[in-house]
């Protein structure tokens, strides 16, 4: 009997455990469900700002490029590659076309809000106080 006993306990032990391991793998999923849904309410008012004046399609996706491209020039001292740029504009529009995004670069460049220090490499220019 202490065998078919010890048996039963060891069984429902295992069951508990498991079910204590679903539920924290559901827990951990949830998570980062959680962070990722965070993540894009935070990115929809970082838009929903930098397009308050803008009208036309075309140049909401354009004015939302720029901003991506000069928040990372900002965040670093190194000039980045078209490359690195066209990267993070994609963040932006994931439907974005390479001619698309150097059109955007060089009026960008035009504005004078970038300038081109070698060839496919691109800083930022402080705005004049």
């Amino acid at each position: 009997m202490p065998d078919e006993d010890s048996s039963t306990t060891s069984y429902y032990e295992r069951r508990l455990q498991q079910e204590i391991e679903a539920i924290e793998l559901k827990l951990k999923e949830l998570t980062a469900e959680r962070d990722a849904l965070r993540r894009q309410l935070i990115k929809a008012r970082w838009e929903n700002h930098h397009l308050r004046d803008v009208s036309r399609k075309n140049s909401a996706s354009r004015v939302l490029v720029e901003q991506r491209v000069l928040a990372a020039l900002e965040q670093t001292t190194k000039p980045m590659t078209s490359r690195q740029l066209f990267s993070v504009a994609r963040l932006a529009n994931f439907e974005l076309k390479e001619n698309t995004f150097r059109t955007h670069l060089h009026r960008m460049k035009s504005k004078g809000l970038i300038e081109n220090v070698s060839r496919g490499r691109w800083r930022g220019i402080a705005p004049a106080d």
